[in-house]
């Protein structure tokens, strides 16, 4: 293949996403490859009529309105004021009348591309590619994709007979094979790119996930990939892809809004003059705005009412007796708000990971996780240790002999002939289980607790020390401290990761950690903790100015967000003059689950009234499609000192990241912030933003059509594209929407200009704030007035009361 061929395959796929599988489910922006271009320009948002029906209940005001006006177009400030009917208008007023009273939105309307017998071929041999049967994989599987399809496909069943001879005699490599088809095709020079640009978007979940495995994986690629498709179009007689036509609404003319907009605001015919004038004002807010100054207005009255409530926050407990550090997942917004019920105690935000990425391997397990954000690689290998050598043997024997049996019923399902043996003497006692975890879903529960009961238990702590060198423990705890702002120590400090539990739950990955491959946060908080007890790591901290008293302990943690309910690890290793505190915290955090589960379940569908308990049988219901509402609301994330936002409701909707200025001189930490977890946070937001304006195009679909592809993803039926995005199921109830369609609202309170001065010097951050694809609110203290981020600089937040506004 030529380089301007190998040239054209990388510009064609360079605005595709990677797709991580299901196993490591990761939240991405499926348009990150735009984010240098303004969001207006490459985005959509919800139709004009949702809208109008916010408008009507309130949730979007005139104010809103004619605020979202001035920002889109300050000239309006200027523009005079016109006389119509019994009143008269202001240039943004009149603006903001025509989005409520005229149809301009200028929105193209959402296409679908109907799967052709190219995309049902293709889909057909990548699944088999990619999820191979045990026993009968694929020939010359091992020499990649093009070798492994061009052994089988001119078999295929589904061409026709001329098909099949012209798949005889193909080129060897993929690269070749390319070239050929689209000198087949007919397809030369500049036309090369756009084809395969064309070609690239027919299955764009699998492509994403090919293009995530060729990076981590390595046995497949995207030119196999266009090789195949361009190949499979020659040999069956059909031509290269057409440009599909985007037929943008036709828009009216200046002068015709005009008239209309005059003839619906008065009575009485204007003169030309008043014409003349009004036609000048709306030309300044052309159709195109329409749908994103409504969008603007949506949000802006979140934020507006957001900001008020963080001007009656309360100050925090003047003598904790319990710190505890959760992650900034709007979902421990909640169990903190209940937990701070208890004055002895103080929350604070943190990432997940607590700044430790590791790999983790559970105590002679065969496999590991990379328990470490997708921004990051894990170069720490971190494991278990015992003391106790024979009873981790017998654990050992007991986890493997349960391993082998069902890897032995596993393999009597797939091989031939033998699934009719395996009901003969099998099947009476899997039916039963089946229709006993169907009537009672409970039982599950039950039945793994019993199992857990019969496998010896052993006591472990993670070989930090293997892992890293002291160096590296004390600068992951001295950055984690200043990140946190963590400036006093109670006697006890709980790492609170988290997790979550459910039942025949495809996305339950999505629900453990968006952000870090679908990995639980155990054990990062078992080694952040084992680090921070360290003396070595104390004993050099103390030279940097941070002083862990002696009597201070940390103790590992996980939030269950399903259950809502916080396990103590390793309690072999808490000191008995800890032990009463942990009692405590442990009453305390049982009062504050209970609390947070009943409030859930107001929203939960089906789960209104019913009791703590039954809310928590969900997880263990192999029938339930909400076990829990995952990020749904997710809408902004605040950047400052606990204080901001101690007793405030926040409904669950807000990532909280803990950071106090005092504590980073340099804006080292506050750039680790804004560089690491705000990212996330904005990827996790894109990702319901997409998934919920455009189900068919961003989204998995519902889950009771979910076929899977081993671990891989999930297809909508039995063929098809693989799906990307969150299903229906985590965005919306039936037609009802879950999630509000908003963009992350960003509040920071640290020093203005050491903002300024770290988005200038990061291109990504630039990108996200001037572009607005997020927005970016912030104050010098608690004192000073909110000020909103522009390409310009910064000016005061619009239509903040004086008492909002600080001064």
């Amino acid at each position: 293949m030529n380089l301007e061929i190998r040239a054209a395959v990388a510009r064609a796929t360079r605005t595709v996403i990677p797709q991580w599988p299901l196993s490591s489910f990761i939240a991405v922006n499926p348009l990150g490859a735009h984010e240098f271009e303004d969001f207006d320009r490459v985005a959509t948002t919800r139709p004009r009529k949702a809208f109008l029906a916010d408008y009507e209940t309130g949730r979007i005001t005139d104010r809103d309105l004619t605020t979202a006006v001035l920002q889109r177009v300050p000239e309006l400030t200027g523009a005079g004021n016109v006389a119509l009917g019994n009143r008269v208008w202001t240039a943004a007023e009149l603006v903001a009348a025509e989005l409520v009273h005229a149809d301009h939105h200028g929105m193209a309307p959402s296409t679908t591309t109907e799967p052709d017998i190219v995309d049902e071929l293709v889909s057909k041999w990548i699944a088999a590619y990619l999820d191979p049967h045990p026993l009968w994989e694929m020939p010359n599987r091992h020499q990649g994709l093009w070798a492994a399809w061009t052994a089988m496909g001119c078999y295929d069943p589904h061409l026709s007979g001329t098909a099949q001879r012209r798949l005889r005699d193909l080129p060897h490599t993929a690269d070749e094979g390319l070239a050929h088809a689209l000198t087949m095709l007919g397809v030369h020079g500049s036309q090369t790119e756009a084809v395969l640009q064309r070609e690239a978007q027919r299955l764009p979940g699998w492509l994403a996930h090919i293009k995530w495995r060729s990076d981590h994986v390595g046995d497949i690629d995207v030119t196999s990939y266009l090789a195949i498709r361009t190949t499979l179009r020659w040999a069956l007689g059909l031509p290269a892809p057409d440009e599909t036509a985007t037929h943008l609404p036709e828009s009216a003319t200046v002068w015709e809004r005009a008239a209309s907009i005059i003839s619906i605001l008065s009575e009485s015919p204007a003169s030309p003059d008043t014409l003349a004038h009004v036609a000048r004002i709306l030309g300044l807010h052309p159709p195109q705005f329409h749908a994103f100054t409504w969008q603007n207005a949506y949000e802006d009255h979140y934020r507006r009412q957001l900001l008020a409530s963080l001007s009656t926050t309360a100050s925090g407990p003047a003598d904790p007796r319990s710190q505890v550090v959760m992650c900034i997942d709007v979902r421990s917004e909640g169990m903190r708000r209940h937990l701070e019920a208890d004055p002895s105690i103080e929350t604070y935000g943190f990432a997940g990971f607590f700044g430790v990425p590791i790999r983790f391997a559970r105590y002679q397990a065969r496999g590991s996780i990379d328990a470490v954000p997708a921004l990051l690689a894990a170069r720490h290998m971190v494991t278990e240790a015992t003391t106790d050598l024979h009873l981790a043997r017998r654990r050992t024997s007991a986890l493997r002999l349960r391993d082998a049996f069902a890897a032995g019923v596993h393999a009597g399902e797939t091989v031939p002939a033998a699934p009719f043996a395996l009901a003969e003497t099998l099947g009476w006692f899997l039916g039963a289980g089946t229709l006993l975890r169907t009537l009672w879903p409970s039982s599950t529960h039950t039945v793994k607790r019993l199992r857990r009961h019969t496998t010896p238990t052993i006591s472990t702590h993670v070989t930090i020390a293997d892992a890293f060198t002291l160096d590296e423990r004390v600068a992951f705890a001295e950055t984690g401290i200043r990140m946190m702002g963590l400036d006093r120590f109670a006697p006890l400090i709980i790492l609170a990761g988290h997790g979550s539990t459910s039942t025949n739950n495809l996305y339950q990955s999505a629900l453990d950690c968006g952000a870090c491959g679908g990995n639980p946060g155990a054990a990062n908080a078992r080694a952040a903790a084992a680090i921070f007890n360290d003396p070595d790591v104390r004993r050099l901290l103390a030279h940097r100015g941070l002083s862990i008293p002696d009597t201070s302990f940390f103790v590992a943690a996980e939030h269950n967000t399903m259950s809502d309910r916080i396990d103590i690890f390793d309690h072999h290793l808490i000191p008995r003059s800890h032990t009463v505190a942990v009692s405590d915290f442990l009453h305390a955090q049982t009062t504050a689950s209970n609390l947070l589960v009943a409030e859930r379940s107001t929203q939960l569908p089906g789960a209104t009234g019913h009791s703590t308990a039954r809310v928590r049988q969900r997880a263990h219901d192999w029938a339930e499609v909400y076990p829990e509402l995952g990020l749904a609301g997710n809408s902004a994330m605040i950047i400052g000192p606990r204080e901001m936002t101690r007793g405030v409701d926040l409904k669950r909707r807000v990532f909280l990241h803990s950071y106090r200025p005092e504590c980073d001189l340099d804006g080292s930490a506050l750039e680790t912030i804004m560089t690491a977890p705000l990212v996330v946070a904005q990827w996790i937001n894109h990702q319901y933003y997409f998934s919920t304006v455009d189900q068919n195009r961003w989204g998995a679909g519902t889950k009771t059509l979910h076929n899977a592809i081993g671990t891989i993803g999930v297809l909508s039926g039995h063929t098809g594209d693989l799906q990307s995005g969150l299903p229906l199921q985590s965005v919306a109830i039936g037609t009802t929407g879950l999630h509000e369609l908003m963009r992350l609202s960003v509040l920071i309170q640290a020093p203005l200009d050491r903002i300024g001065t770290i988005i200038s010097r990061n291109q990504v951050l630039r990108h996200l704030f001037d572009n607005n694809w997020i927005t970016l609110t912030a104050r010098n203290d608690q004192n000073s007035p909110w000020r909103r981020y522009s390409t310009y600089g910064w000016f005061p937040e619009p239509h903040l009361d004086p008492t909002t506004q600080g001064e």
